[in-house]
């Protein structure tokens, strides 16, 4: 099964009015996605789509697991994008 597929998806979100497509617009931003406000008058709508390519969020979604198996285990690494990809290292390299 696959979960991302390359082709770029959007769905719609019917939101009640413009003020809260704005405000959810924001919020859907700061987790990597983007929202474009459709307002015909009679209804209005947001079109959500990933804001970053596939290789983007391959590694952003890499980069959270391996930190939350890192926080579980109370292990002393950090993870930082590095060459395309990401390491894992002690805090003080």
């Amino acid at each position: 099964m696959e979960r991302n597929p390359a082709v770029a998806e959007t769905i719609e979100i019917d939101v009640p009015r413009r003020g809260i497509g704005s405000e959810l617009a924001e919020a859907l931003a700061s987790r990597g996605l983007t929202a474009e406000i459709v307002d015909s008058g009679e209804r209005c709508a947001l079109h959500v789509r990933f804001a970053a390519q596939e290789r983007e969020r391959l590694l952003d979604d890499a980069i959270r697991a391996i930190e939350t198996y890192c926080s579980d285990r109370v292990l002393p690494f950090v993870v930082q994008r590095a060459n395309g990809g990401a390491v894992v290292r002690p805090p003080s390299d």
